[in-house]
């Protein structure tokens, strides 16, 4: 994995989404790809909907985004090598230092959501 996007902000204040209309900032995060090793063909995947569903919630599991990670990216070995598990890369790379996310979750094979860290 490793390369990801966020679908949806569900944190984001009216007033950033008035000031960022198009997303894709820290303010307003929809359409935020990363981490910024990602390429562009990788960030194509994304956005044409490719990847596991994921969603980052503080530790009282209030959701705050939802987004897809690919399973392999084009930058996987390298964050592997310079940062850690691919997997959590949503997570460790946005959620916790944006809105301090704690808990990555994906749907299990019976379709519900299960913590992956």
């Amino acid at each position: 994995m490793t390369a990801w996007i966020i679908t949806k902000d569900k944190i984001a204040s009216e007033e950033d989404r008035a000031a960022n209309p198009l997303g894709g900032c820290n303010a307003f995060a929809a359409g935020l790809c990363g981490p910024g090793v990602a390429s562009p063909s990788d960030i194509e995947r994304l956005e044409k909907g490719e990847g596991i569903k994921f969603r980052l919630l503080d530790d009282d599991g209030e959701v705050y985004y939802y987004g897809r990670r690919l399973e392999e990216s084009d930058c996987t070995t390298w964050y592997e090598n310079h940062i850690g598990e691919s997997e959590l890369a949503p997570l460790d790379n946005f959620g916790r230092p944006n809105a301090g996310a704690v808990i990555q979750e994906e749907k299990n094979s019976d379709g519900k959501w299960e913590a992956i860290n």
